[in-house]
Formats: C-alpha cells, sequence, structure tokens
C-alpha cells in the first residue's frame, strides 16, 4: 500500500475562518512538495512554479536610433533611454530589429495574435487568451484583459484591445484600477454571494433563451445574416466560457488584500490634458497586476499602458514640449524632436522599471515573482521615423526560474515577434498549435533557452 508520509502538508487552497469570515491564505513554503516537515521550509518544486506571462503594447513606440544600444550581448551599454532598467539589467532581454505583420497605427490587434488587422477579414487568438485555455480553472481569472481604455475599438480605425477570445471575438480591456481591486479582492458576505450566484444563474438562463431564439431566427433568414448570426453565437459562447469558470470559483473566497487608496474619484479620470496623473495611475495598474500575480489570481495578463490617443501627451508638464508624442514621431529628423522623444521615452521606461521592480520585491519560495513571470515590453511601431512594422524593439523581462537565459542585447534582424511568443508559451508549458500567429513564426528565440 502506497501511504503518503506528508499527510501535514497544507493545501494551496487551505482558508482560514473566523468571526464570520473566510481568507484564503497565499502560498506558504510548508505547502511545497520540498518542505520535510510542517516547520521547515521548502523551495518551490519544480511542478508547482507558477508560470505567468505578461504582455504590454507601447503605442507610438520609440526613437529608436536612440533607444538601441551600440553593443550586443550581455556587457551592453544601457542608452539614456534605457537608463531605468539598470537594477534589472541581467534579468532582462533587449530584442532589436523584429517584426510585425503591420505596423503603424491601428495595429495593436496584430501584437498578440500574428495577423488581426483592421484591413483583413483574418482573425485569430491572442497568445495571452490561449495560455488562459492553457492554464483554464487553475486561477480564479484564467486571464485579464487591461487597458487606458475601456472599448475594444472593433469596427473602427483604432482598435484599443490586443486581446482575442477563442471565438475570434475582441476583448474589452478594464481601465479602472480601483474596479479591477474588486473584482480581484472585493468582499464577500453570505449575502453578497448569495446574490452572485443567482446573478450567475439569471445570465446563464438568459443565455440559454438567447440561443434558442437566434437558433430559430437562423433557420429563417438568407445566407449574409445568417454570417452574422454565427459571429453573434461565437460572442455567446465567449460568455458562456466565463460563466463556467465564474461557477467553479464562486464558493472559495477571494485573497484578503488591504485596500489601496485610490484618492477621490476614478485614478483614471485624473488624467489632466498636459499629463499630470498619468504617473500615478499607471503604478496603480501596475500594484494591481503584481497583486493578481502575487496571489495567484491569475497567470495571464496584456495591458496597453499607452494607446495612440491622449496618453500621448503624458509629461507634456514635466518636458514644457511644444508637441504631442504623435507629432513629435513624425519629426522628419529635426533633431529638436528627436530630442524630445528620446526625453519621453526614458519617462515611460522609467514606469515600466516601476513595475518590475515590484515583481522584484515580492519573495516566492526559492526567487521572486519576477523569476516566476515573463513580462514583455513590446510595440508594433519601430524605424526610424515612424510607423514601420520592422526594426521593431522588445524587451522581454523576468522569466529566470522558467528557463529563460537572458542575453543583454539581440540582434534578430527581420525575427517575426511570433517566435518570441512561441518561445513564452512554451517555457509556460503550452502545446503551440501549427497555425500559432497565423503560422507566421519560423522557430523559438533559441539564444533564451
Amino acid at each position: 500500500m502506497n501511504i503518503q508520509t506528508n499527510s501535514w502538508r497544507m493545501s494551496r487552497r487551505r482558508l482560514l475562518k473566523g468571526l464570520g469570515a473566510t481568507v484564503a491564505l497565499p502560498w506558504l513554503e510548508v505547502m511545497s512538495e520540498n518542505a520535510k516537515a510542517i516547520t521547515t521550509a521548502g523551495s518551490i518544486a519544480a511542478g508547482e512554479i507558477p508560470r505567468r506571462a505578461m504582455f504590454t503594447y507601447w503605442g507610438l513606440g520609440v526613437e529608436i536610433t536612440g533607444f538601441t544600444p551600440a553593443e550586443t550581448g550581455r556587457d551592453y551599454k544601457l542608452t539614456p533611454s534605457l537608463a531605468s532598467l539598470a537594477p534589472f539589467k541581467d534579468e532582462c532581454t533587449l530584442m532589436t530589429e523584429l517584426t510585425a505583420f503591420t505596423g503603424g497605427h491601428g495595429s495593436c490587434c496584430c501584437l498578440l495574435t500574428g495577423v488581426n488587422t483592421v484591413r483583413n477579414a483574418k482573425t485569430m487568438m491572442s497568445v495571452d487568451q490561449q495560455l488562459a485555455v492553457h492554464h483554464g480553472s487553475a486561477t480564479r481569472f484564467p486571464s485579464l484583459v487591461l487597458g487606458t481604455v475601456r472599448e475594444t475599438g472593433f469596427g473602427g480605425p483604432f482598435p484599443m484591445t490586443l486581446s482575442w477570445s477563442k471565438n475570434h471575438t475582441p476583448i474589452t480591456p478594464e481601465n479602472r484600477p480601483e474596479v479591477l481591486f474588486e473584482k480581484l479582492f472585493g468582499s464577500e458576505d453570505n449575502k453578497t454571494l448569495a446574490a452572485a450566484k443567482q446573478a450567475m444563474a439569471q445570465r446563464a438562463s438568459l443565455l440559454d433563451s438567447i440561443k434558442t431564439q437566434a437558433g430559430a431566427l437562423q433557420r429563417e433568414v438568407g445566407a449574409a445574416d445568417r454570417e452574422r448570426l454565427d459571429q453573434y453565437f461565437t460572442s455567446i459562447r465567449d460568455l458562456e466560457e466565463r460563466i463556467k469558470v465564474e461557477g467553479e470559483w464562486i464558493d472559495r473566497p477571494k485573497p484578503r488584500v488591504e485596500r489601496p487608496d485610490f484618492g477621490v474619484g476614478s485614478p483614471r479620470d485624473r488624467i489632466a490634458s498636459d499629463g499630470r496623473g498619468y504617473s500615478e495611475y499607471t503604478r496603480m495598474m501596475f500594484d494591481m497586476i503584481a497583486l493578481a500575480f502575487q496571489t495567484d489570481s491569475t497567470r495571464a495578463v496584456s495591458h496597453i499602458p499607452r494607446t495612440e490617443g491622449d496618453e500621448a501627451k503624458c509629461y507634456g508638464y514635466q518636458t514644457k514640449s511644444k508637441w504631442d508624442l504623435h507629432t513629435i514621431t513624425h519629426n522628419a529628423q529635426e533633431d529638436e524632436k528627436i530630442n524630445q522623444w528620446r526625453e519621453l521615452d526614458a519617462l515611460y521606461l522609467s514606469e515600466w522599471a516601476y513595475f518590475l521592480g515590484k515583481l522584484k520585491a515580492v519573495k516566492e519560495g526559492n526567487g521572486t515573482l519576477l523569476d516566476h513571470t515573463m513580462a514583455a515590453w513590446a510595440t508594433t511601431n519601430g524605424g526610424p521615423n515612424a510607423h514601420d512594422s520592422k526594426h521593431l524593439p522588445l524587451i522581454l523581462c523576468g522569466g529566470s526560474a522558467l528557463g529563460l537565459r537572458h542575453q543583454g542585447h539581440l540582434v534578430q534582424k527581420d525575427m517575426p515577434i511570433a517566435n518570441v511568443w512561441r518561445t513564452v508559451a512554451e517555457r509556460v508549458g503550452m502545446k503551440v498549435p501549427e497555425d500559432f500567429q497565423g503560422g507566421l513564426w519560423s522557430g523559438i528565440v533559441k539564444e533564451l533557452v
């Protein structure tokens, strides 16, 4: 008979109960199979490491000549634009000269899908959503889709989301950190839990009714309308999948986290026309993402911290620029505009460095949250004078515990970004389909593994 000798091992889902409340515990070393006794620490075993990935998109790109180091390899010198990454230099790989399917305005929808654009009819599932399917219901939220705007832009010239579902529909981002916090950690007593269950049952019943009616209608209309109804059905299937996962988690309490001070009103609404408030808002969003990872509430995140819209005016109060960032990107090689662009690049990169610092400050097992997270800074706006789909930079950070071997500065001439995402997906352990990224991938980034 096979008798388990470490029956004392604590479940990762163990709860604390008292005063009518239940609280989920954080990950403790005694929960690991490496722990030899209840009183001894045990590092995270290989199979227990949460394999996380985060993808960010920075609209309008960077001034690539001032951004790119002259040297390659691990001993490269950080340019002034990259100076804020100094504390994380050994935990990041900067890749340059990458390519995307399309670039310029409205190209964010191809970053994680490979091929989706506002101009073609082909739509693919984004890699963050493929990872969400891979993780399934292992976490309360299979993925988080975030941005600075709560709209997809679908049907217009400027998409506002990176994420597309397995049914090929765009997913609306959340842009309010205070709402995201309530979603992740909001308290639930018996009354609110019962209301949530009732609302879930009502949504499921409503979807069943809509499906029945739409199915009957589909048999009565012409071919063009049947196609439109089929697209409608795909959205319903997405909702059904979300309800299914919600149902698996609804009776499990959320982690108890102290609520940050979000100030008066929504931080998103406090961004002024000259950019004041942008840094505070952006860091609050990064704080929420770090908490979501730390509590294992999700393992896949997409986020647009800067679109091609009003966020492009940020830091105007600091730089005293005569132009917004979009105007600066069309600079005709004017020195004053190029210098302004480089100054802005350094400021924006400091926000990313803040996020990396948040991850690195959290101990997890025998490493840090950054060691167990692959976080990507990316854009589809390249070239020396906006907005090319070539000469693209990408910074892949963290993930050392997941097998990433950072190489400093790598020049990857004409390598598709899809290869980077395939490398990330394989490090997570996801089975990659042949049509991954619309078939644009040509391999993995071998230097990283």
